[in-house]
């Protein structure tokens, strides 16, 4: 059985391997490339989406993902 890829899993490694593909020096995972994008090229939300050819919800979407990545693992205090 295949296990299935969400979009957004998907669409983060394409970004990812485009730009291993043609290097910006501004690093090597999705975290690196967007806060590079945005915080360093100075990109707006509609220049991002447009250079990556997704939509403004779809950059939305990997956006909020990113940040919940970014979330600690829970730890239960006893």
């Amino acid at each position: 059985m295949r296990k299935e890829t969400s979009l957004l899993v998907y669409f983060r490694w394409e970004i990812v391997e485009q730009y291993r593909e043609n290097p910006t020096g501004c690093g090597n995972s999705f975290g690196e490339i967007l806060c590079y994008e945005i915080h360093q090229n100075g990109l707006t939300f509609s220049q991002l989406a447009n250079k990556w050819g997704v939509s403004l919800s779809i950059l939305g979407e990997l956006i909020c993902d990113h940040c919940k990545r970014l979330e600690p693992m829970p730890k239960v205090r006893f």
